[in-house]
């Protein structure tokens, strides 16, 4: 029995944070390389003048740059939605005494934190990390105590 509660508890875990992921991805999709691509011309040889290879050095940075400012939307979104899914996961977990399940929501929970904070924490002001920080901890700490400690004392 103790097998198949780790195997829930671990699709939980696993699926909880692709499921945020794909959620942010329906209403803020990721960019797509290609879209930002400007449309490939052979140049042949001669026709590389250092105008045009200017020109199309030029329209590429821009198109780079837009695509950076999309991916970074797109991550901005992931970490606001993944913060609080995270953390009502592991708050959540904390109360369900299904031996699979609650410790399924703790781990996903963890996970969707990770998956939020992990393409966007370099756009992350420092007062930021530290609040959120603070509260996952404070959730780790609940969550421990309320599922840990009556069997402490017994």
């Amino acid at each position: 029995m103790r097998g198949i509660s780790f195997a829930i508890a671990m699709g939980i875990a696993i699926l909880l944070p692709m499921l945020v992921n794909y959620g942010v991805n329906i209403f803020s999709p990721p960019p797509k390389w290609e879209d930002y691509q400007p449309m490939r011309v052979p140049v042949m040889p001669g026709q590389a003048t250092p105008e045009g290879l200017a020109q199309r050095q030029k329209e590429f940075m821009e198109r780079n740059k837009e695509m950076m400012e999309h991916s970074k939307r797109h991550q901005k979104h992931l970490f606001y939605v993944a913060l609080p899914a995270g953390l009502a996961a592991i708050i959540g977990g904390s109360f369900v005494s299904v031996p699979a399940i609650g410790p399924g929501l703790v781990f996903g929970g963890v996970f969707t934190l990770i998956e939020g904070y992990w393409l966007y924490w370099s756009e992350l002001e420092d007062w930021v990390k530290f609040i959120s920080i603070v509260v996952a901890l404070v959730a780790l700490i609940f969550t421990a105590y309320r599922r840990l400690a009556p069997t402490v004392n017994k």
